[in-house]
């Protein structure tokens, strides 16, 4: 679950989206998106194929069934509070 929390808020920053603008547009809640990245809430595979889709990935991408060829999950582009 924190590989997912940690390619989730990888994601939304590289794309330059705040929670709520990428909640709203994956039509799903706020707190939804933050219990998430968080790592406190386990994920439904019909929400997270809406966030991927809002986000420009494929499911397998934020889920991490696609790893890089170094074998490295995506690091914070953005710092820990950007």
């Amino acid at each position: 679950m924190a590989e997912l929390a940690q390619r989730l808020r990888y994601y939304r920053k590289l794309r330059g989206l705040s929670v709520r603008e990428l909640a709203e547009r994956a039509g799903v809640s706020v707190s939804y998106i933050y219990a998430i990245e968080s790592g406190a809430r386990g994920s439904n595979a019909a929400k997270l194929g809406l966030i991927a889709e809002a986000l420009g990935v494929s499911l397998s991408d934020l889920w991490g069934d696609a790893r890089p060829e170094n074998g490295d999950i995506p690091r914070d582009p953005g710092g820990e509070n950007a």
